[in-house]
């Protein structure tokens, strides 16, 4: 896979809005540097949902604002759920630009004039002698996709660099699935996939 690098989340939140004004209808999946996910529904170019953390709407809206920096990948072919969070395109904005402003340290008006180079987010080390072979990678990442789709390379990718356990990566990742029935799914399917007791 061509490894994205981290955008600060100024960057992210352009991006978006140029999709947006292309009048786009996708997914937007985004993977942070903390390795949280997100999804913004884009319905001709509004945003007609957002889901982050296993939240919708306002609340996600919240939880997508402590990003500090993130992968972005936009997907045509995934369209949007039926339902709608109710918040317009202009609230969305200007909460997340404020967000970002502060987690910065800048005012919304300096970031939205320049975009200075972020440092790169420190890297957690995996542990001393823990490696994941290649086969149990693609198992997990095929059992990850099942649930959040194609991010799940992104997402897989990084908590693999960082994994000091098999089990941990397990947990953390099943974290990363919204509906709490569907990561029961994927956690007990992994376990006895893999071999690993309880």
């Amino acid at each position: 896979m061509n490894q994205q690098s981290f955008s600060p989340f100024f960057e992210i939140i352009e991006d978006i809005k140029k999709l947006c004004e292309q009048r786009r209808t996708g997914t937007i999946f985004l993977v942070s540097d903390n390795n949280r996910m997100a999804q913004v529904f884009l319905d001709n170019g509004d945003i007609a949902s957002i889901l982050c953390r296993g939240q919708r709407g306002q609340d996600a809206l919240s939880s997508l604002s402590n990003m500090q920096s993130a992968r972005l990948r936009f997907d045509e072919s995934i369209k949007i759920a039926s339902s709608r969070d109710g918040l317009s395109n202009q609230t969305i904005f200007e909460t997340l630009m404020q967000a970002a402003g502060k987690l910065s340290g800048v005012t919304s008006d300096v970031i939205q004039r320049a975009a200075p180079t972020a440092a790169a987010a420190p890297v957690a080390s995996p542990a001393a002698g823990f490696s994941i072979n290649a086969e149990t990678k693609k198992i997990v990442q095929s059992a990850l996709t099942v649930y959040i789709g194609p991010i799940a390379e992104i997402v897989c990718d990084d908590y693999f660099d960082k994994a000091t356990n098999l089990r941990g990566l397990i947990e953390q990742l099943a974290g990363e699935i919204p509906n709490e029935e569907s990561a029961n799914q994927f956690r007990a399917g992994l376990l006895k996939q893999l071999r690993i007791g309880n």
